[in-house]
């Protein structure tokens, strides 16, 4: 396990560049923002201890708001993401197909898991980042959300099909 403390901590400031210098700066028709970094928080391992989990999860929310000059934002998205997904995970991953160990990947749990499991762990954090971003609710900002999901999903997808198996 020590392993991927390591290498998930050496992908945060990839990932955080990634986002803010590049996925921020393009706004697909000025709504739409996929938020790649999530998928760090998507492929822990299911065993991750928790302690580690909120605190990776914080600091990378964190370092995000820090580079995107937002308040907390990220943040509280990516701990409460990463609070949910032990349980997200148990109704959508069959857990007898994945090791202690095992990453979560879309070549690991298959197609039809990986993508229901991502999809609300996506839609429960860029509901939580849009809504306390603009504290209110309403049909525009429910578009916003769901368009912003599927973008976020579809890259996230694309970067799983790149992605090798060790």
């Amino acid at each position: 396990m020590n392993s991927h403390f390591i290498k998930y901590l050496g992908l945060l400031p990839l990932y955080v560049l990634l986002q803010v210098l590049v996925l921020n700066e393009v706004l697909f028709s000025a709504y739409i923002n996929p938020f790649l970094y999530v998928m760090l928080i998507i492929s822990l391992p299911l065993k991750t201890p928790k302690w580690f989990l909120l605190i990776y999860a914080f600091l990378l929310g964190f370092s995000v708001d820090i580079s995107s000059g937002s308040l907390g934002f990220h943040s509280t998205a990516t701990i409460l993401t990463a609070f949910i997904k032990p349980i997200i995970s148990k109704i959508t991953i069959p857990h007898n197909i994945l090791g202690d160990t095992d990453e979560i990947t879309l070549q690991k749990v298959g197609y039809k898991s990986y993508i229901t499991f991502s999809i609300f762990l996506i839609l429960i954090h860029n509901s939580c980042l849009f809504i306390t971003e603009h504290l209110s609710f309403n049909f525009a900002l429910f578009g916003k959300i769901l368009a912003s999901s599927v973008a976020t999903l579809i890259i996230i997808l694309i970067t799983q099909l790149f992605q090798r198996d060790k």
